[in-house]
């Protein structure tokens, strides 16, 4: 036991736990920085606003593996945590967030920016604790790491008075976390996922974010190319397997195109890894092969039969299991194996034409594809995709007109898709990992909730590219107007930001494109400046409207139907 006060005691939790980055607003700089900064050699990245702070603490749980942690400040700055939060734990984040609370000796009294906090955090985390007595911050620091790396993980809420944290008490030395628990699946069900794997005729790897998250990259690659199946994704799950790599076929749902669709409706069996198959990764369900028998991979049991029941459930650590039946995996038929690689190679072609057509596409205003193509091609390898949340960005979800070409390359949002953190989220993805390119698209509209973000970006000498595709309007909602021949209220800007000058005026690069002969000396100059640790803005315009035609003929068949 030994005496210290209270944010003593948690800057020591998180030195033990190897925390490198804290995002946040201070209140009184007593509350944590000052031990932070005295005590440690954590940087303490400082944002412009509390929801920022959750958008690149996300990002960079994405891409390390642990914890983001976040700090912020009573009233308006916890309330400010909620989007981030929950959409941390829809998409099974680890994200820690501390707080100077509200003095515990007037609570209840009407004390300044009073706030049930943990009620109102309860629903979007997987733990929400105010702290009653300091000589627990040990073991609540030590718990809510525990909390939000194991099982299926998720967000954290710790809560701390600010009249708790002036007294120095007795307190054990903190402990650090156990490592995360990973647990293999049931033998017998290993055994049967093998044979049913090994006997299927069209059988497709479904890959979620649970995949990426148990550091499963290599399992995947290597038994999808024993059997040779396709590797499909979900939004979470992509950046599991090279989208260069013979096997790759897309993502599911929404964001079909029409190689991995073909091959999907065909498949007589799915072996989905770390998903529980959201809305937008089956299209609310609809989208599923009739024949298909289904073996679901999960760390979580809750997660088992959750939307589609399986047939064989192995619950257990994705890389595990998947190593587990690969090392239990009967002959696979040889004839076999290579007739499916040489019909995803056949599906793969035959969608050359309209790419080659979309990426060369010299239509003005500037179709997206056109632009996708230019940064693949200029960016290429060792580049992170950040995934915004629009109809105009969502074109870089629909491979293989934007390709993740390394494993571990893309950050996406989850189901929530709170607009302006992928925007943000890339700053923490840059300091989470330094040695990579980071890009990423977004609409007008989201760029817009994140303007005050760019000089933070600056100001940390993170080389970022933000391509903003800009149809002056929120344009996903804008189209479903047109599609209902409703007229276009509420939905478009009449006068918009001038992003280029604006980001320009926090010390980024900034450009203007509007004819596509200009695309490709833009994206050059950003990639050039970002060597040098200054954040670029490309702001093109471009076709209002002008979607992927898997996502007009869903937005069609919903408005007929």
């Amino acid at each position: 036991m030994r005496t210290k006060k209270a944010w003593h005691a948690v800057v020591e939790a998180l030195a033990a736990e190897k925390v490198d980055h804290v995002f946040g607003l201070p209140g009184n700089p007593k509350h944590l920085l000052y031990d932070l900064t005295e005590r440690t050699d954590i940087r303490f990245v400082l944002m412009r606003d509390e929801k920022s702070a959750v958008s690149c603490a996300y990002a960079y749980a994405r891409l390390q593996r642990r914890p983001g942690i976040v700090f912020s400040n009573p009233g308006p700055g916890i309330t400010s945590l909620v989007t981030g939060l929950l959409e941390a734990t829809s998409g099974s984040l680890p994200v820690i967030a501390i707080v100077n609370g509200v003095v515990e000796s007037h609570q209840g009294m009407g004390a300044f920016q009073e706030l049930d906090a943990v009620a109102l955090m309860r629903p979007v985390t997987k733990w929400a604790v105010r702290v009653a007595d300091p000589k627990r911050i040990p073991w609540i620091m030590e718990r809510a790491f525990a909390i939000a790396m194991n099982g299926r993980p998720g967000a954290v809420f710790i809560e701390i008075p600010s009249d708790l944290t002036d007294e120095a008490v007795q307190m054990p030395a903190y402990r650090p976390s156990l490592p995360r628990h990973r647990s293999r699946p049931e033998a017998s069900a290993v055994v049967a996922a093998a044979k049913m794997i090994a006997e299927a005729k069209t059988p497709l790897l479904l890959c979620g974010s649970g995949a990426v998250f148990a550091n499963a990259a290599t399992s995947v690659a290597q038994l999808a190319d024993a059997v040779g199946m396709p590797v499909l994704t979900t939004p979470g799950g992509r950046g599991i397997y090279p989208e260069d790599g013979p096997l790759a076929l897309g993502q599911t749902g929404l964001y079909f195109t029409d190689p991995g669709k073909t091959y999907h409706d065909d498949a007589d069996l799915v072996i989905s890894v770390g998903s529980r198959l959201e809305a937008f990764s089956t299209n609310s369900w609809q989208f599923w092969p009739e024949k298909a028998r289904y073996i679901q991979i999960d760390i979580d049991p809750e997660t088992i039969s959750m939307n589609m029941r399986p047939d064989i459930a192995l619950v257990g650590d994705a890389k595990l299991s998947l190593d587990d039946i690969q090392a239990n995996l009967p002959r696979v038929d040889a004839a076999q194996r290579r007739e499916r690689i040489d019909r995803i190679a056949a599906l793969r072609q035959a969608y050359r034409p309209k790419l080659d057509a979309a990426a060369h596409d010299d239509a003005t205003p500037i179709r997206v594809p056109r632009v996708l193509h230019a940064v693949n091609r200029i960016f290429g390898h060792d580049t992170i995709l950040m995934k915004e949340n629009g109809g105009a960005d969502l074109w870089c979800y629909f491979w293989p007109h934007y390709r993740v070409l390394d494993t571990d390359d893309c950050v996406p949002m989850a189901e929530q898709t709170a607009m302006s953190m992928g925007v943000i989220g890339a700053i923490g993805a840059k300091l989470a990992r330094p040695e990579k390119k980071i890009v990423c698209f977004s609409g007008d509209g989201a760029m817009q909730m994140s303007l005050a973000e760019l000089s933070t970006a600056a100001e940390l000498k993170c080389g970022i590219t933000w391509i903003v595709l800009n149809n002056h309007a929120f344009g996903w909602v804008q189209y479903n107007q047109l599609l209902a021949n409703k007229p276009l209220i509420g939905t478009g800007f009449d006068v918009n930001s001038d992003f280029a000058a604006i980001a320009r005026a926090q010390s980024c690069l900034g450009f203007k494109v509007e004819r596509p002969q200009e695309i490709d000396e833009a994206v050059t100059e950003a990639l050039r400046a970002n060597a040098d640790g200054v954040p670029a803005l490309i702001d093109v315009t471009i076709e209002p409207h002008h979607y992927h035609e898997h996502f007009e003929r869903i937005h069609r068949d919903r408005i007929e139907h």
